[in-house]
């Protein structure tokens, strides 16, 4: 126990910042989001640019089996 080397202060806070990191970027409800689509519509008038973007996503269940193997949702049959 005395043969541990103390932490220094920027290792202790990288994984301060990694662990924070972490919080901010994981889903608190376990699922993952996937976007599907992204669609940009923009046109000037008066010299102001109006810009409209939709995106569409879809969301999984933390542990879903039906995903495929490149980790995206099969397409349907349908």
């Amino acid at each position: 126990m005395g043969d541990e080397k103390p932490i220094s202060r920027m290792r202790g806070l990288g994984r301060f910042v990694g662990h924070v990191w972490g919080a901010i970027s994981t889903p608190a409800d376990g699922r993952e989001t996937v976007e599907v689509r992204r669609e940009v519509e923009q046109e000037t008038r008066d010299g102001v640019i109006l810009r409209r973007t939709t995106i569409e996503e879809i969301e999984l269940p933390k542990d879903s089996a039906r995903r495929a193997p490149g980790g995206h949702a099969p397409e349907s049959d349908a």
